[in-house]
């Protein structure tokens, strides 16, 4: 298994060693492109502030109206590597900058019994999540954030305090059944990765190309993210405080899915346990 993660670990971090910054042919949000092509005239300061009131996430990248402009211009000669490069960087820093996501997979490797049991269950995440991010991404599936993003907090919950509590009872989550559950999670999870997708706009001509490389750049993250785990749990485990740690770890992780998802149904921010 370590033979297995280390190189995507080395290699992703000498692709984003030195590179976190705007290329010419950097993603941009669909409504602010199609703002540029319907208003060919507009100065760079009208540009500026609608990125500022309709994308302001993306406006900090480009403190520059102008410089806004000139990668939309450029987006339309993107050629096949920098599309593919473009969207491989965006899956793996979306799901690394998705703290939810993190600790949903780290919930699934409190208590595993094998090597072949975390490819189990981190295989059935990632063909529930392909299949509903490709899904998604065609319009086959619409499912409002109001409903997806509370789920996704939600499982969670459900997978720290359930794989950690509910051991050696009626309700343990083992086996095919725990498989089951993280397959039905990881649905929402896709549906939660595919809005990016869905805000971007993704070209029909490259559509194929940036799906594709879209999710393996998740699939790296979420490898990136067992390598750097995976060896703190081994050593827990190997302590006598395996049983409490375990229980602390999964019980923290629990208590902040639940009040993610009690943000994103009421709509409200518990000051810094917010997400």
């Amino acid at each position: 298994m370590k033979k297995f993660l280390t190189p995507f670990l080395f290699a992703t971090v000498l692709l984003f060693a030195g590179t976190h910054v705007a290329f010419a042919h950097d993603l941009v949000p669909q409504i602010l492109v199609k703002y540029v092509e319907a208003h060919p005239d507009a100065t760079p300061e009208e540009i500026q502030a609608y990125a500022e009131e309709n994308v302001p996430a993306y406006a900090e990248r480009f403190p520059d109206g102008q410089k806004i402009f000139e990668v939309i211009k450029n987006q339309n000669t993107t050629n096949t590597y920098d599309t593919l490069l473009d969207f491989f960087k965006l899956g793996v820093e979306h799901i690394l900058s998705g703290i939810d996501h993190i600790l949903f997979v780290i919930s699934l490797l409190l208590t595993f019994l094998s090597f072949r049991e975390i490819l189990k269950l981190t295989g059935s995440f990632t063909v529930a999540h392909s299949l509903t991010l490709i899904l998604a991404t065609l319009g086959a599936i619409t499912l409002s954030p109001r409903v997806v993003e509370p789920i996704i907090a939600l499982s969670i919950a459900v997978m720290a305090l359930g794989t950690v509590y509910l051991k050696k009872t009626n309700f343990e989550l083992s086996g095919w059944k725990k498989i089951g559950v993280v397959f039905f999670f990881g649905l929402f999870h896709g549906l939660g990765f595919a809005g990016l997708l869905t805000e971007l706009g993704v070209g029909q001509s490259k559509f194929v190309l940036s799906l594709v490389s879209f999710n393996v750049g998740i699939e790296i993250g979420q490898l990136i993210i067992i390598a750097i785990a995976l060896p703190f749990l081994i050593l827990l485990r190997k302590s006598r405080y395996n049983d409490i740690g375990i229980k602390i770890l999964g019980t923290v992780i629990g208590i902040y899915g639940i009040i993610w998802a009690v943000e994103r149904v009421f709509d409200v921010t518990f000051g810094f346990l917010g997400l």
